[in-house]
């Protein structure tokens, strides 16, 4: 089974509060943890082609571990003199930076790993799944963290499976096995049950029925709600297609291929003609054409900015066309009347 390319990143200082010297004693074995395909999809190995790790001037101790594991190491010094005093670092702003620009120039990327707890990355994530990579984040199952990176990234570490890693061993394969199996991840034990406020609206517009105009099929009614509560969430970022995909997935009738004769993308031909479809439902998704079939999807909250023109959409039976935003006029100059 071929492995799955990745990049590691890792917000040191912050993984250090969670986990403390376990971090550095254990690097070998959690680094084997996450080779050996903890949290990969089907349990694929993983093929790290970058791993950096980024830190305050204190932490530049452990340069020499951490090299030798085959890291790249960044001392990422605050320049504000009350930042320095108050012990702060630039790490966030040079891992952004970084993760943004390894996600558009690394070839045959797969997926990327930012090992943070840190809930100032959401929008990272978001940028970073954009061009259709798979991204995994860590979480703290004792607050919000956790709950709030399940509903952006495509996987989450939380603390207590990453401490149990600083103790594993890579299993020996028995003579009917093909391969090693990967690393089993159970769900945060302390984490509690709660539902997400995206789903919630899922299972109330599949309980009630709600359907708004008769002439749309309902499952379109409940792709573009589905999208717009995405949406309400981070508004003014771009909405990934993995994203989407993901949140469309809830409802029966979705599928991103033909499958028992049923249609995908909700019966349009591709994801670009299902989205201009769902935007005339809620004009405040936005569908920009990118060119060669793709589009950027971005949630605009309503009053907030002039609606993006898009390609036409399919014809469609009993559907309205866009409305064309009038252009705007010079101050002091009024259309005729």
């Amino acid at each position: 089974m071929a492995r799955l390319n990745s990049v590691l990143l890792v917000d040191f200082d912050n993984l250090y509060g969670a986990a403390e010297e376990g971090v550095v004693n254990n690097l070998s074995n959690w680094l084997l943890w996450l080779e050996d395909g903890a949290l990969s999809p089907s349990g694929k190995k993983r093929r790290f082609v970058r791993k950096r790790v980024y830190w305050n001037l204190q932490f530049d101790k452990y340069r020499p571990d951490f090299e030798r594991a085959g890291f790249e190491a960044f001392n990422c010094r605050a320049l504000a003199k009350r930042k320095i005093s108050a012990g702060k670092s630039s790490a966030d702003i040079v891992m952004t930076m970084d993760a943004i620009e390894l996600a558009m120039k690394t070839r045959k990327l797969d997926e990327m790993i930012i090992l943070t707890t840190d809930s100032d990355f959401v929008p990272v994530v978001n940028r970073v799944q954009n061009p259709g990579l798979r991204v995994v984040t860590g979480g703290k199952e004792t607050d919000p963290t956790y709950e709030l990176f399940s509903q952006h990234a495509d996987a989450v570490i939380h603390m207590a499976a990453f401490r149990s890693a600083f103790d594993y061993q890579r299993a020996v394969r028995k003579w009917y096995q093909f391969r090693i199996p990967a690393p089993v991840v159970p769900p945060p034990s302390l984490q509690r049950e709660r539902q997400s406020p995206l789903l919630g609206r899922v299972i109330s517009a599949l309980a009630t029925g709600e359907t708004g105009d008769s002439r749309i099929p309902p499952e379109l009614h409940r792709g573009a709600s589905l999208i717009k509560a995405l949406g309400e969430r981070m508004p003014d970022q771009v909405l990934s297609k993995t994203k989407i995909v993901r949140a469309l997935t809830t409802i029966p009738e979705f599928t991103a291929e033909y499958a028992n004769g049923v249609r995908p993308w909700l019966g349009h031909k591709n994801f670009a003609a299902m989205m201009r479809r769902l935007s005339q439902i809620h004009p405040e998704i936005q569908v920009k054409p990118l060119g060669q079939g793709r589009v950027e999807v971005i949630y605009r909250e309503p009053g907030t900015a002039p609606r993006t023109a898009a390609a036409e959409p399919e014809a469609l039976p009993a559907q309205a066309p866009l409305d064309e935003a009038e252009p705007s006029l010079p101050e002091g100059l009024h259309s005729p009347a």
